[in-house]
């Protein structure tokens, strides 16, 4: 008799977390940890961005999590960076190629004094542009924009704000 609540009770616990879908147990618990990142990225053997984290953590699936905060600079092709951004965390979703930044997320243009801040933000390595849903605020010399949505070139060099609110002449105040 005891071996057959045994049995019913290991029927009923593999029922109820054997059949978790194979995608939820790649991703759940971490397969590497890593300290004190610096990732360089290069194409034809220029650098592309580089990243600097201080834990990260990688999954079975290729994702990665920066729990602990990142930052990026990105390159132009005469090896100067163009732009640098940095996060309170980060994620990398390696079946997409998209990174995503969250939590008092700042990019910054170095060819000029454009900075882009937002709550989250999203980047993709092969299309070079950066993306969000979530409010933004940019400012530069003569303005600040905000708004909610955005799509944008890595360096600031463009950008459409797709639901602008605010546009504020900085030089009017002065």
């Amino acid at each position: 008799m005891k071996n057959k609540h045994c049995f019913w009770a290991y029927f009923f616990f593999g029922i109820a977390f054997g059949f978790t879908p194979e995608k939820d147990r790649a991703c759940g618990i971490p397969t590497l940890e890593s300290s004190h990142i610096e990732l360089l990225c290069s194409e034809h053997g220029v650098v592309k961005y580089r990243l600097f984290t201080d834990k990260a953590l990688h999954y079975e699936n290729g994702d990665r999590t920066y729990p602990e905060g990142i930052h990026i600079e990105f390159y132009e092709s005469n090896k100067e960076v163009s732009a640098t951004g940095r996060a309170n965390s980060g994620y990398f979703f390696a079946e997409k190629n998209v990174y995503a930044f969250r939590g008092d997320v700042e990019l910054k243009s170095l060819r000029d004094t454009r900075q882009l801040n937002t709550e989250e933000l999203h980047w993709s390595p092969e299309t070079e542009t950066f993306y969000t849903d979530k409010f933004i605020r940019i400012e530069t010399e003569e303005e600040l924009l905000t708004g909610a949505g955005l799509i944008a070139k890595q360096d600031l060099s463009y950008y459409n704000i797709s639901k602008p609110q605010g546009l504020l002449n900085v030089k009017s105040i002065k």
